[in-house]
């Protein structure tokens, strides 16, 4: 993916350039004045202010079911930005639906974030939604932290 986009080092980007989907991991630096209960709000805030999102509107959150992470605080968001579909900002707009979690490593002072975002071509039945939502929950029971050496250099 990197040859279509620059990823910035603290990044992992993994794309379905037919289906326009994709998966992001970031670590970040910890954000120490936003709180446990307030971290997805401004991570998912920070993303539509990156992408220069028209609008954003969120519909769920809550505590994530993470088993690979439960010695971490996490929590996940899932709502929607509002973008231009070209990054030069002369496409049409497109409603892309972000489902991002935030797990808090708070002893290596750093966020992680995961986010899988799919393009919004039409409106979702329930039924679409939910398989979305279920989508990315099932990456969050798959997701495993297991060793934090990366971060201490070892």
């Amino acid at each position: 993916m990197s040859e279509v986009r620059q990823v910035p080092n603290h990044q992992e980007f993994y794309a379905d350039v037919d289906k326009g989907t994709n998966i992001v991991t970031e670590i970040n630096e910890y954000q120490s004045r936003v709180s446990d209960e307030k971290i997805n709000d401004f991570f998912f805030e920070n993303l539509a202010k990156d992408t220069s999102a028209k609008s954003t509107s969120v519909l769920k959150k809550g505590q994530a079911n993470m088993p690979g992470a439960k010695d971490y605080y996490t929590s996940y968001i899932i709502g929607d930005h509002v973008v231009n579909e070209r990054i030069d900002n002369r496409g049409p707009e497109l409603r892309v639906r972000v489902h991002m979690a935030c797990i808090r490593l708070k002893s290596v002072t750093s966020d992680m974030v995961l986010i899988f975002s799919v393009p919004l071509k039409k409106q979702l039945s329930n039924e679409e939604n939910e398989a979305l939502a279920q989508t990315f929950f099932q990456i969050l029971e798959a997701f495993t932290v297991k060793s934090l050496a990366v971060f201490k250099g070892s």
